[in-house]
């Protein structure tokens, strides 16, 4: 057998070799393709960008503080109330008629005349005002239907320990407040939302007969709690109107349904209820 062809063979097998290992090393290399992220490495990439989802396990609350006898919804509106400009004379004139329809007029005989804050701890502002009633105008003042309520904060209660038919007796000869022609009343007009008592919807309005005495002005409500030093109090819903009377002072304070006056030589705190047969409810006798 002859050697030629398988030298031959060889010789080819080589040249091919070196063409194949010539081409390749010409190509340039393939640069490797980006993994693409399978949807859980991306839902793992957001959380870790976004954070950790906020934990649902709730959470215990500290319970409320106990809460003060004198605390009422109006401890927040006696010093939260909007900031309204000063009054001027004029808009308290405004409000009176506005209210009276010239059945009052304003008595300036004495400074200060009127006085504002959040008499009846709604966190609107009101405005107490001296007026007096307009000349024929009297019975309107008096008129049980008019849009104001007449009391007299200052009228003695029955003393203590009578009996109920002697009370009841005492209320009838007392009779209902009535204003004369030479009266001096002190007008307190509520005030309305975030505008209080310059809101044109502000007309609900309290007249007190025999109310009036000197250095009239307003103590918040947080005030008078600071400085009471043990005395007792009545529950107070709001500002109060100070005054002088006789040269002892007080106030005017508001309980919810009407005006009071507070006298710090004779208050005494009401009884106590007490629940009787068929769960109404009375007041302790002693």
């Amino acid at each position: 057998m002859s050697s030629k062809p398988s030298a031959r063979a060889l010789l080819l097998l080589v040249a091919c070799a070196c063409a194949v290992s010539h081409a390749c090393a010409r190509r340039p290399p393939q640069q490797p393709l980006a993994a693409e992220s399978s949807p859980r490495a991306q839902a793992n990439e957001t959380t870790t960008a976004e954070g950790p989802p906020p934990s649902t396990t709730a959470t215990e609350e500290e319970p409320p503080p106990a809460s003060d006898p004198q605390t009422t919804p109006g401890d927040a509106g006696a010093s939260s109330t909007r900031e309204l400009p000063p009054p001027a004379p004029a808009e308290v004139g405004g409000a009176v008629e506005r209210v009276f329809k010239g059945a009052a007029t304003i008595d300036a005989s004495r400074q200060p005349y009127f006085v504002v804050g959040d008499f009846n701890g709604d966190s609107s502002q009101d405005v107490a005002v001296r007026v007096r009633p307009a000349p024929g105008r009297l019975a309107e003042i008096n008129d049980e239907l008019a849009n104001w309520i007449l009391v007299a904060p200052s009228r003695p209660a029955a003393p203590r320990g009578l009996p109920d038919t002697e009370v009841h007796a005492r209320a009838l000869k007392r009779g209902r407040v009535l204003a004369e022609e030479a009266d001096v009343l002190l007008a307190v007009i509520h005030g309305h939302e975030a505008n209080g008592w310059r809101n044109p919807q502000a007309t609900q309005t309290y007249v007190l007969k025999d109310a009036l005495g000197d250095k009239l002005k307003t103590r918040r409500r947080i005030e008078v709690l600071k400085a009471r030093n043990g005395e007792p109090l009545p529950r107070l819903r709001g500002d109060v109107i100070a005054e002088d009377r006789g040269g002892q002072p007080g106030f005017l304070y508001y309980d919810g349904a009407h005006y009071d006056w507070y006298d710090p030589r004779g208050y005494k705190p009401p009884a106590p209820a007490r629940v009787v047969h068929g769960g109404a409810t009375g007041s302790m006798r002693h």
